[in-house]
């Protein structure tokens, strides 16, 4: 049986290649300074997904009183999904805090700017243009990215993503994993990251 990350469905076939960025992509877009805001706004969304998991819709969907602050000081995200209506409590990742931070006062309800797909997903192409990748770039990839680059990369289990992508049929398994392993392979995680950087 394999798992689509991506596509929140188990199949019996092969994976369905669909692209995610390298680190060193991912870098080269975190590091490239825009001349246009709205490239750079987009970016953020997009890099806020790969730190995520989430799908456009959970991102658009946000508002402040989403992000909550664990006992411990770590900020969570605790969202109803849109796809399926099922709860999630995703712990984030610094570099997704930054976003948030970074966009807190953004003149509307919403915890981020999101324009539309058609319009996020135009930006993203001249955003690799001018990031000099060589692919046809697109929010959907962000997903994937978080899956493989992100966690799957950093060891992160297989059960944990499965639990942050909100998958519910996976396994019974990911239905026990607690809240608190969870935090604990996302501060491992984070402090990974950090390093990398």
């Amino acid at each position: 049986m394999y798992i689509d990350y991506l596509s929140n469905s188990r199949t019996n076939g092969m994976n369905t290649g669909r692209e995610y960025l390298t680190i060193e992509e991912l870098v080269a877009i975190t590091k490239r300074e825009f001349d246009s805001s709205r490239l750079e706004r987009v970016r953020d969304l997009y890099l806020f997904a790969c730190y995520t998991g989430l799908v456009y819709q959970d991102i658009k969907n946000l508002q402040q009183y989403n992000v909550i602050t664990a006992k411990d000081g770590t900020r969570w995200l605790s969202i109803r999904r849109q796809m399926h209506g099922s709860s999630s409590q995703i712990p984030l990742l610094e570099n997704a805090c930054q976003i948030i931070d970074k966009y807190q006062d953004n003149g509307t309800e919403n915890l981020l700017p999101v324009p539309s797909i058609q319009k996020v997903n135009a930006y993203l192409k001249e955003i690799a243009s001018q990031c000099g990748l060589d692919r046809n770039l697109s929010f959907q990839s962000a997903r994937s990215t978080f899956a493989v680059t992100i966690g799957i990369a950093n060891k992160v289990s297989p059960v944990t993503i499965s639990k942050l992508f909100g998958f519910r049929d996976y396994t019974t398994r990911s239905s026990r994993v607690s809240d608190k392993q969870i935090s604990k392979e996302m501060l491992e995680l984070s402090k990974k990251l950090a390093a990398n950087k």
